[in-house]
């Protein structure tokens, strides 16, 4: 026989309130009253009537996970952190991907709202330009977290890193030993990472009184592997002499160390390689590709901690106060640097 909250509260010595706001994680509930009644349903297998509580809550507990692609291990990871810790609270999640295309973005935000997810949790493409689907979720009285690529005109929960800064002082780590012609592989034109990370490269050699020029500039759309590889091999075909180069991301970096290694270019002697991420192979190609290190580990943590702040301010009807958590970045010189 199905058990009911008021059964267990009788068995408890509880009100049937108290066992439900248990449940629910009420602030107003003792964690040892907690403890007991989520010992007690785990014992006898219960399990909530989810529609009844959607229909008394208006939360689903589920949240929309969108991720621009997934081929960045980097997104990956944080995906991965964001899974382990909704499921540990007992949420459901929706995993989608935008391909790098804001009208799919779109689309996939418009399909949640209508699914009526607690929350949308995402990472922009890099070509979404326009935030007005941002506004209709804000609107929606959903939580909205952004991390990674982020939007600064959209007041909402961010998670995100001082691209700029991390930008200058990969740029700086690259000057500190020994550049002074140094290339840039950008990201994509709109996305607001890509900008601060070319704004903090030309900071960085306008610092140094180092020259700008803007044929060592290369635009990756795609941010792989595979064009780093050939926007390498478009400096080389050039003769574009260059004694450094700085990357968007890791993948970018690492295609390009493939194409200077079987031309025989010598990494770090004749050109050294700056990577942005530290993915998880960084360590290991060869040589080791120096990086940026943005606290990647606890990024998702932090996403799920905005996240339940926000649901805790709807749910005592508190004023929300919006999360703007900035990561640490660290330079991790290895073997494409270091002569």
């Amino acid at each position: 026989m199905k058990s009911s909250l008021k059964q267990i509260a009788s068995e408890l010595n509880l009100s049937t309130a108290a066992v439900s706001k248990a449940l629910n994680d009420y602030p107003d509930i003792s964690k040892n009253t907690k403890k007991r009644v989520n010992t007690y349903v785990k014992k006898i297998g219960y399990q909530p009537n989810t529609h009844a509580r959607f229909l008394r809550t208006k939360k689903s507990q589920t949240i929309a996970l969108i991720l621009p692609n997934t081929t960045d291990s980097l997104l990956s990871t944080i995906a991965e952190d964001i899974l382990v810790k909704a499921e540990y609270l007992g949420y459901n999640i929706l995993v989608s991907c935008s391909k790098e295309s804001e009208e799919i973005e779109k689309r996939l935000v418009n399909r949640f709202l209508q699914q009526k997810v607690d929350g949308i949790i995402m990472s922009l493409s890099s070509t979404t330009s326009d935030y007005s689907h941002l506004v209709d979720i804000q609107s929606n009285t959903t939580t909205l977290v952004l991390f990674n690529t982020t939007a600064r005109t959209v007041n909402c929960n961010r998670v995100y890193l001082n691209d700029k800064e991390a930008a200058l002082n990969a740029t700086n780590h690259l000057i500190a030993n020994g550049c002074s012609q140094i290339a840039h592989f950008r990201g994509p034109l709109t996305p607001q990472n890509s900008i601060d990370r070319y704004l903090g490269y030309r900071e960085a050699l306008n610092s140094s009184k180092l020259p700008f020029d803007s044929e060592k500039i290369l635009l990756a759309e795609k941010g792989n592997a595979e064009e780093g590889y050939t926007l390498a091999k478009t400096l080389y075909n050039k003769k574009i002499t260059i004694d450094g180069l700085f990357c968007f991301n890791d993948a970018l970096a690492l295609g390009a160390m493939r194409f200077f290694n079987e031309k025989g270019v010598k990494i770090p002697k004749d050109i050294s390689i700056m990577g942005f991420g530290n993915s998880n192979i960084s360590a290991y190609s060869s040589p080791s590709l120096s990086t940026v290190d943005h606290e990647i580990s606890t990024m998702g943590a932090k996403i799920m901690e905005v996240f339940l702040d926000e649901e805790q301010s709807k749910k005592e009807n508190e004023e929300i106060v919006v999360k703007k958590i900035l990561l640490k970045n660290k330079v991790i010189a290895r073997e494409s640097t270091l002569k």
